[in-house]
C-alpha cells in the first residue's frame, strides 16, 4: 500500500506507466512524463477504468482518491453506479460548449482570464465528473485552497463563472440539479468570510500617510530577496493609478515610447463602453519601464516572472511586510484623494477634477474631449500625470 509520500517519490519516466496504490487493490496512480500523476479506478469486474483525479498538494491527495475510489466500488457493488456514458454533459464539455456558444459576446481578455482560472483549479480535478454528480462538496478543497492564498477576488469571479457555465446548460436541459444554488451559497459564504479578515480601509491620502508609503516602497526594493518586477509593478500602479487587472495584463505593444503613452483598449476595461484608456507615462513610470525592459523585455507582457504573469495578489505580501492597512486597488483612491485635496492647484495649472476621472475611466473619454478639442485633452491627462509624479517624488525621491 502506497503513502502520500511514496507517491511525491515516484521516478518520472520517459514514457507514464502505472502503479497500484492499493487499500483498494482497484485503486492507481499513472505517472506521466510530464510529472503530472493520476488516479484511477480499475474495476475489472464492472468493466469500469474511471478517472479519480490529479494529484496536487491541497486538492486531491491519496487519502481523498481512497475515499472516492471506495465510494465508486460501493456504488457498483449496490447497483446505484451510473456510468460516464449515461451521465451526460461533464463539466470541462460543459465549458467547453459555454464558451464556444457564448464567446463572440465576451472580450478576449475575459475570455483569457477565465480559461487560466478553470485550467488551473478545476479541468483536471472536476473536468471529467458530470454536471449532474457535482456536489457542493466537491468544490471545497479547491477553494479553501484558493482562501488559504488570499486571492478573495477570484473565488468569487472563478463561482460567477462556473454559475453562468452551469446555468447555460439548465437552460439547454442537460442540468437537473440544484449546483447552482448551492454554488451562490458558497460564494456568499466566502464574501462573508473574507469580510471579516480584510476591511475595506480608507485610502492613505493625508502627505505623512503617502510619504510613509513611499518610504516602505524604497526600503522593500532595497531588500535582496524582493522580486524587482513586483516592485516595478507596485510602483507602476501607484503612478498610473491603474487597476492591478489592467496592471498584470499590460503589454509592451500597448505602450508608446514615441508619444509616451499607455492605451489600454476599451474591451480589457471594466467598463468597455467607455472607451479606450490613453494614460499618460511620466518620467517615473518611463524609468520603471526601462528598468523593466532590461528584465522582460523579449516577453509579451510587462509584469511576468518565470511562471507568467504575476499573480492577482502580488503586493500583500508588501503590505504585510510593513503593517500598512492599503491594498493595490487602494492606489487608485489614493490618486483621486490627491487630485481633490490638490484641486485649487490644479485648476491654476487648467486641470479640472474630470480629466483625473478619465484616467480613472470613470468617464467616457469622449465626453471629455467634446468638452475640449482631442489634443487639449490629452495634453491636460499629461500635464496632471507629470504633476502626480513630481508630487510624489517631492514627498519622497524615487530612487531608480
Amino acid at each position: 500500500m502506497l503513502t502520500q509520500k511514496d507517491i511525491d517519490i515516484l521516478e518520472i519516466k520517459e514514457k507514464r506507466y502505472m502503479i497500484s496504490v492499493g487499500e483498494p487493490k482497484e485503486l492507481y496512480v499513472r505517472v506521466n512524463p510530464t510529472g503530472k500523476k493520476v488516479f484511477y479506478l480499475r474495476a475489472s469486474k464492472f468493466k469500469q477504468f474511471i478517472t479519480i483525479g490529479e494529484c496536487q498538494k491541497g486538492i486531491l491527495n491519496v487519502t481523498n482518491a481512497r475515499e472516492k475510489a471506495k465510494e465508486l466500488l460501493k456504488s457498483m457493488y449496490d447497483g446505484s453506479f451510473v456510468s460516464k456514458s449515461e451521465k451526460g454533459v461533464t463539466l470541462n464539455k460543459a465549458n467547453d460548449l459555454y464558451i464556444e456558444i457564448k464567446a463572440k459576446k465576451l472580450s478576449k481578455a475575459t475570455i483569457k482570464k477565465e480559461q487560466l482560472v478553470y485550467g488551473k483549479y478545476f479541468n483536471s480535478t472536476l473536468g471529467d465528473k458530470a454536471i449532474n454528480d457535482l456536489k457542493k462538496d466537491d468544490f471545497l478543497p479547491i477553494f479553501d485552497l484558493m482562501y488559504k492564498k488570499g486571492i478573495f477576488e477570484t473565488i468569487s469571479r472563478s463561482i460567477s463563472f462556473l454559475c453562468r457555465v452551469l446555468e447555460f446548460c439548465r437552460q439547454r436541459g442537460d442540468l437537473k440539479t440544484d449546483i447552482v444554488l448551492h454554488l451562490k451559497d458558497l460564494q456568499r459564504f466566502y464574501k462573508e468570510a473574507n469580510y471579516t479578515q480584510s476591511k475595506h480601509y480608507k485610502a492613505i491620502v493625508d502627505e505623512i500617510g503617502v510619504k510613509n508609503l513611499l518610504y516602505c516602497i524604497k526600503k522593500y526594493s532595497k531588500s535582496p530577496r524582493t522580486n524587482m518586477t513586483i516592485i516595478n509593478a507596485i510602483y507602476f500602479t501607484l503612478l498610473t493609478a491603474q487597476r492591478s487587472k489592467n496592471i498584470r495584463f499590460a503589454k509592451w505593444k500597448d505602450i508608446d515610447f514615441k508619444n509616451n503613452l499607455w492605451v489600454i483598449k476599451a474591451d480589457e476595461m471594466k467598463v468597455s463602453s467607455n472607451g479606450d484608456n490613453i494614460i499618460p507615462l511620466n518620467k517615473y513610470a518611463l524609468k520603471v519601464l526601462e528598468i523593466q525592459r532590461i528584465l522582460n523585455g523579449n516577453k509579451e507582457y510587462i509584469f511576468t516572472n518565470n511562471n507568467g504573469i504575476i499573480s492577482e495578489s502580488f503586493g500583500v505580501k508588501f503590505f504585510k511586510t510593513y503593517n500598512l492597512e492599503h491594498t493595490i486597488h487602494g492606489f487608485r483612491s489614493t490618486f483621486r484623494s490627491i487630485c481633490t485635496e490638490k484641486s485649487d492647484e490644479l485648476i491654476k495649472l487648467g486641470i479640472g477634477k474630470d480629466i483625473a476621472e478619465m484616467i480613472l475611466h470613470h468617464i467616457n473619454g469622449n465626453e471629455v474631449t467634446r468638452a475640449y478639442d482631442r489634443s487639449k485633452a490629452i495634453n491636460l491627462r499629461i500635464k496632471l500625470m507629470n504633476w502626480y509624479g513630481d508630487y510624489l517624488n517631492s514627498l519622497c525621491d524615487f530612487d531608480f
